[in-house]
């Protein structure tokens, strides 16, 4: 009778790890995605293509820009606890400007982790 509880909980506990691990989220793949866009694609079609920017701004000419970015950490760099000080981490970073609601022009970038460090910026969230 112990053992079938035992079973009984092992059985639950990886169940329960396997729907977590099936958790639904939004892949993005930006530097292959970025190539679905180009100039007179709406702003309505860049975000069923990429979804919803991760900043918007303005040019000096009044024009909105809307900034895409994705992070690659390294194995290391995902590490709890230390994995600030192992690894590396990349940034793919897409800058969309618009011209009376139609795309204008589209850059895609990628970013070393050194180089996003001299722009002021860690990670796209500014840390």
């Amino acid at each position: 009778m112990k053992s079938f509880k035992t079973l009984s909980i092992a059985i639950a506990l990886f169940f329960i790890i396997v729907l977590a691990g099936c958790q639904s989220k939004q892949v993005q793949h930006l530097a292959s995605d970025v190539c679905l866009l180009s100039p007179g694609v709406t702003q309505q079609e860049v975000l069923t293509y990429l979804g919803v920017p991760n900043e918007r701004r303005l040019n000096e000419q009044g024009n909105e820009i809307w900034l895409y970015f994705q992070v690659h950490k390294s194995f290391l760099r995902k590490t709890p606890f230390i994995g600030d000080k192992l690894g590396d981490e990349d940034c793919d970073m897409v800058t969309v400007t618009f011209l009376n609601e139609a795309v204008s022009s589209c850059v895609y970038r990628a970013y070393t982790e050194e180089q996003m460090k001299e722009m002021g910026r860690m990670t796209p969230d500014g840390q």
